[in-house]
């Protein structure tokens, strides 16, 4: 992502370039390629194309006074050509309302690129967003939906919402919404028909990684996860179907785990103890798999000489300078961006039927999965205690 369009005004933005940079910008005219799939771009997506921040390009588009002329003409035909929704935007001063994002958590860093993604985008329209936790965490409670909070916030009139995450009891959440409009982001394939959805293409994205793995000679495969929410499991079953388009569907292990690091630490240590240790292990998330990391490492397994180790999700931690995970980037920004505009859709007046859009991603190496199997007795080694 251009480093200029991951700053900030308002905690999204980064502060205007000055008035000779943005001249310099009207005179540059970069090829952007049209898109000719319908499918929309976003307003980082617009900026990034011609090389200036989001502030900038938005600015632009609305025309505002200290924006060079070329420049307002380079970014509303770069908005045009890459079928930005231009009729939702809004002047600086006209504050439409509020967006409420639904989250079950807000530990997950998954949870904050996403957010930020939905921010730059309403930020277009005119709407401020506040961010939402939904599970109840009390002693007397099991982790369960706290409806009474998505209902004050009905009651308070904001716009719509937007689910970020899996959250527990769905009927609830849309009881308590109400009439308002909701769009499901990042979730499972469940929740397609119910409202507006935009995905993950976990099919994709663990054919990528189980391609990596195969293409470096591994071929004992396991993978970390496949509890807790649908998403989980349509990971597992991802996992599966790609290890079986390379003929290896016996050797495709599942070690159950959720999304938590300490599962995930548990999960590892099974699987290294065993009598069929596996070569590799895909992870259902980024933090998962920092937990196999530690059960790896108090094993004694040397990652990647000994053992490979993939994450999904491409967060901070994967990309942190002690873990370096191999990931699956879902492309958190245009999936949280894509869902803004859904939901501004919803709010103008559209009245169609449920849309769903699966995102594809990309697949991340880094030095966690940097090196093939070697031959088992190199492979595994004992740790002794003295």
């Amino acid at each position: 992502m251009n480093d200029k369009a991951s700053g900030d005004i308002n905690g999204d933005f980064a502060p205007g370039e000055s008035p000779e940079e943005l001249a310099a910008a009207a005179e540059v005219a970069p090829e952007v390629e049209e898109r000719t799939d319908g499918e929309r771009a976003t307003l980082t997506e617009v900026a990034n194309s011609l090389g200036i921040t989001a502030a900038v390009a938005l600015r632009a588009l609305r025309g505002e006074s200290d924006i060079n002329s070329k420049l307002v003409k380079s970014v509303r035909e770069t908005a045009e050509r890459l079928h930005y929704p231009l009729e939702d935007l809004t002047g600086e001063d006209d504050h439409r309302g509020v967006v409420a994002v639904l989250v079950n958590t807000m530990r997950n860093t998954w949870i904050s690129d996403i957010v930020r993604s939905i921010r730059i985008e309403l930020a277009a329209t005119g709407r401020h967003v506040v961010v939402v936790p939904t599970r109840r965490r009390m002693p007397e409670y099991p982790i369960t939906l706290e409806e009474e909070t998505i209902s004050s916030l009905t009651a308070l009139g904001v716009d719509g919402f937007i689910m970020a995450s899996e959250l527990p009891e769905l009927d609830k959440v849309f009881d308590a919404i109400g009439t308002r409009p909701i769009v499901a982001i990042g979730g499972s394939k469940e929740r397609v028909g119910k409202s507006d959805t935009v995905r993950i293409d976990d099919e994709a994205g663990y054919g990528l990684l189980v391609d990596h793995l195969v293409s470096l000679g591994h071929k004992d495969i396991a993978h970390v996860g496949g509890v807790g929410y649908a998403v989980a499991k349509e990971r597992a079953a991802a996992f599966k179907a790609a290890m079986k388009r390379h003929g290896l569907e016996d050797r495709a292990r599942v070690e159950p785990a959720d999304f938590s690091e300490q599962v995930g630490q548990t999960a590892g240590s099974m699987l290294l103890r065993g009598s069929q240790v596996p070569t590799a292990i895909t992870c259902s998330n980024d933090v998962t798999a920092v937990g196999v990391l530690s059960a790896a490492a108090d094993a004694g397994y040397d990652v990647p000489a000994q053992l490979a180790v993939t994450g999904y999700g491409n967060t901070s931690l994967a990309s942190s300078g002690i873990a370096q995970v191999t990931s699956i980037d879902p492309n958190s920004r245009r999936i949280g961006a894509l869902g803004a505009q859904m939901l501004v859709e919803r709010i103008g007046g559209f009245e169609g039927p449920a849309r769903d859009t699966a995102v594809s991603p990309h697949l991340i190496v880094r030095r966690s999965s940097s090196a093939g199997p070697r031959p088992e007795q190199q492979r595994r080694r004992r740790v002794t205690i003295d």
